[in-house]
């Protein structure tokens, strides 16, 4: 079967996170479950439950930056556009997601939202449409989808689509005021899982049509085959089963998919203990028996959580996996729970080799109840 001309395809990576300044990087920290994760220094943290965070390593980094989510933004874009190589064009949109909408370089423009985008847009001399998406932990996932919605709708002909965030005093303390921080930061599927960790960085993902990359001779490293996107929950931090399950099932839908199709899990997992439980039903409603069969890995067990950029970074590595026919293990710490001894957890050391991986499954949920299933396929 020939492949459509009009899907959507990633043709350029970019990404900075704790596992170092690069994709690279990225793909290393992960298969060795390595991060950097030290002590905040920024800003006081007595009052907290947790004093740690993850950062992108480096002696030149400046985590207490005040325009510190826009320069990891336009550092992943900049990986990206330089991989892709698109042609210059008006017609290129960028589609961010954080948890913090604002940026600032220390003047007045910081004191307006939504400047994330434009201000990227603009780093990069990109001219076309420029969203900011704010959607707490699913931001990242849903400027993904957004931005292949422009590409179907015609709104774009590329689009620079993923997040960024830092790590800042606001939504520290807030998270920890929502008894979200877990002084151990993020053990997903364990016995004392009891909530998460932050961490700063960014992850972007070129898209454009499979026609537009084949007609200029670009490298295609997946398809987006598929998304879903839902609004339900029955509490501020707690997602709903059935709320995961139809964003899975709608993603399923639009790739024109099965669920036996689906080689790969790249779960929400942060470690929360109803979070954990809740999309682990809601994948065993789609999955049924099956689900004990299908890989499920947590990026946030090595990673700790991205916020905003949490969703795009995790849908980089379900590409870096389809690519490379290898799944990065999750980073087991303390003892597993029983309700997840089941499981392939990928509790594995280094990269395991997954030579007939066909499709990947990438699920974000965010504080408030928005779920963002994205589905990629094999180039």
């Amino acid at each position: 079967m020939s492949a459509d001309p009009t899907e959507t395809v990633v043709t350029g990576r970019g990404a900075c996170s704790p596992a170092g300044p690069d994709v690279h990087s990225l793909w290393r920290g992960l298969c060795e479950k390595r991060a950097c994760i030290r002590d905040i220094e920024h800003f006081d943290t007595s009052t907290a439950s947790l004093h740690r965070a993850g950062f992108v390593p480096g002696p030149d980094e400046r985590p207490d930056s005040p325009g510190r989510t826009l320069e990891l933004a336009v550092r992943a874009a900049r990986q990206a556009v330089r991989e892709a190589a698109p042609p210059p064009s008006h017609r290129t949109a960028v589609v961010l997601g954080s948890t913090e909408p604002t940026t600032t370089d220390g003047g007045t423009q910081g004191l307006f939202p939504g400047l994330l985008a434009s201000r990227c847009a603009e780093a990069l001399s990109v001219t076309g449409e420029a969203v900011t998406v704010a959607s707490a932990s699913a931001s990242g996932a849903l400027g993904i989808s957004m931005g292949r919605d422009m590409l179907r709708a015609g709104d774009a002909d590329t689009v620079l689509a993923g997040g960024a965030d830092a790590v800042t005093e606001t939504a520290f303390l807030g998270l920890n005021s929502l008894r979200t921080l877990s002084p151990h930061g993020c053990r997903p599927f364990t016995r004392d899982r009891r909530g998460i960790g932050v961490s700063e960085g960014a992850g972007l993902l070129h898209l454009e049509r499979r026609d537009s990359a084949e007609a200029r001779g670009a490298r295609v490293h997946a398809v987006l085959a598929g998304a879903g996107v839902t609004n339900m929950t029955d509490h501020l931090a707690t997602p709903r089963a059935t709320g995961v399950r139809v964003a899975v099932e709608r993603a399923l839908a639009d790739a024109g998919m099965d669920p036996d199709e689906v080689d790969l899990v790249n779960a929400h997992g942060p470690g929360t203990r109803q979070g954990d439980r809740v999309e682990i039903e809601a994948l065993r409603e789609v999955f049924g028996a099956r689900t004990a069969e299908i890989p499920v890995v947590s990026s946030k067990s090595v990673l700790w959580h991205l916020q905003g950029a949490a969703g795009a970074i995790e849908a980089l590595i379900c590409v870096l996996c389809l690519e490379r026919d290898a799944i990065t293990p999750t980073r087991i710490t303390g003892a597993l729970d029983p309700a997840y001894a089941d499981l392939d957890l990928v509790d594995h050391d280094g990269a395991r080799p997954a030579p007939r991986l066909r499709a990947a499954l990438s699920v974000s949920c965010g504080l408030g109840g928005l779920n963002v299933a994205l589905l990629f396929r094999s180039a």
